[in-house]
């Protein structure tokens, strides 16, 4: 276990994702970019990250709770995989990544739109 460093675990992702792995990184980036860039222009016109951040939490819910029921599909596993609640426990978990991405594009997009209301309001 000494050996499991940062490391080790870029080459275990690089060979298990590909090409992927590098097109996922920067969609991560752009991501948090855009998320702080959406509450930087919320601060900046005086206005509450509470809106976006609700719809944006109960989008990236409702993209998990659906793939989570589509994980099986998603990883070539039978119609049966979701058997035992550890099966299910770990379908959510990988279902977080697209809940996640859709969480965060919903309330960057939120953040801009409410800005561009403010803006053509002034």
């Amino acid at each position: 276990m000494s050996d499991f460093d940062l490391t080790t675990i870029y080459f275990i992702l690089a060979e298990s994702m590909g090409g992927w792995l590098w097109g996922l990184v920067v969609l991560a980036l752009v991501l948090v970019a855009a998320i702080v860039a959406g509450i930087l222009r919320l601060r900046k016109n005086g206005m509450s990250a509470r809106r976006p951040l609700m719809t944006a939490l109960l989008a990236g819910l409702a993209t998990t709770v659906v793939f989570t029921f589509l994980v099986p599909i998603w990883t070539l596993a039978g119609a049966g995989a979701l058997a035992a609640p550890i099966d299910v426990l770990f379908a959510a978990l990988l279902a977080l990544v697209p809940g996640g991405v859709v969480g965060s594009a919903v309330f960057a997009i939120m953040a801009f739109a409410s800005n561009g209301r403010v803006a053509a309001i002034a």
